[in-house]
């Protein structure tokens, strides 16, 4: 049974799972390997009694490169593995009011404990109807949603008082922050009632490192998939408030991303239009297809990366394996 939204509110804190979509050699949905994925994280011994929401179809989970039958068939496999033993969070948010409708009510359907609905994306809406979309699904549904504030992907940014409105809204209950600016993340926790939202860092430790001394409820990861001890140790140190273990932490997990992103310099030339004063190349194009072979190194099951989205060269693999043994992690192949 699911969570009632005031439940999941309750729940929406520390370290947010962001699962892989396996996709085999030929490019199709794995589903066993997927079932593999989930069972791995749910239960290493690591993460019994830790705060962990499970997170699927986000970004990471590459939901935008599946059909509708593909992505439910994933909310069912994901459901039916955590069975209960963590809450999971489905990203049913879709271009248009209707089709974020329709997924949202499946998720709900198939067991999910909340929903994860980045606004409109590709048009852009007025304000009042962004707010109208997010209150509609809001009606459709019963179970907590949380707000996926991603400029990145949407094109919009919805400032505190848009979110502020909508956190009055009786499910709306959570909010996926992503900017990259601490004081914009600042303004928002100090404008929104801890009684009606929690706020957790989309953008990982990169801005949990900061938020977390600000009383920032947790942050998204796909280090659970290969280096757990970072991602568990990151989210003690900001409860704890320990500056030198935060900062000592998130080195380690940037030996990673410092690779992931000159990975993206070295082979792709194109910039990114989300910031326009700045000309140099995206940093993402090797994004799921790098968590997913630093996965696959240390024993997981988690396939390729589905087009248009590159997949890691094979030249490439040698240094990811001799920084994932650096960063302490179990790497098996």
């Amino acid at each position: 049974m699911s969570l009632k939204p005031q439940e999941m509110k309750e729940h929406t804190k520390g370290i947010f799972h962001l699962a892989l979509t396996p996709f085999d050699e030929n490019g199709e949905l794995d589903l066993p390997a997927l079932k593999e994925s989930i069972r791995m994280v749910t239960e290493h011994p690591l993460l019994k009694g830790e705060d962990i929401v499970f997170l699927a179809l986000g970004t990471t989970g590459e939901f935008y490169a599946m059909s509708e039958a593909e992505n439910k068939k994933v909310v069912d496999t994901v459901t039916q593995e955590v069975n209960g033993r963590f809450p999971v969070m489905i990203g049913s948010g879709r271009a248009g009011t209707r089709n974020t409708v329709e997924f949202s009510k499946y998720a709900q359907e198939a067991g999910a404990d909340g929903l994860l609905i980045v606004p409109p994306y590709y048009t852009m809406p007025t304000t009042d109807g962004v707010i109208r979309h997010f209150e509609t699904v809001a009606e459709a549904v019963d179970i907590g949603i949380t707000i996926y504030n991603n400029p990145a992907a949407s094109k919009l940014w919805l400032p505190a008082p848009v979110i502020r409105r909508l956190s009055k809204v009786d499910n709306i209950i959570g909010l996926k922050e992503n900017t990259n600016n601490p004081m914009a993340f600042l303004t928002m926790m100090q404008t929104i009632d801890e009684k009606d939202m929690a706020i957790f860092a989309g953008l990982g430790h990169f801005m949990y490192q900061f938020m977390c001394f600000h009383g920032c409820n947790g942050f998204v990861t796909e280090m659970l998939n290969y280096a757990p001890h970072l991602a568990v140790d990151l989210y003690h140190a900001g409860k704890d408030r320990d500056v030198e273990k935060v900062r000592r932490t998130a080195d380690q997990m940037n030996l990673f991303w410092n690779w992931v992103f000159c990975l993206a310099a070295k082979h792709s030339a194109i910039p990114s239009a989300v910031h326009p004063g700045n000309q140099l190349p995206n940093d993402m194009p090797y994004y799921q297809a790098a968590n997913k072979a630093a996965a696959r190194l240390c024993g997981m099951p988690s396939g390729i990366a589905r087009g248009p989205m590159e997949n890691i060269p094979e030249e490439e693999t040698a240094e990811l394996r001799r920084i994932l043994k650096e960063m302490g992690c179990q790497v098996v192949a």
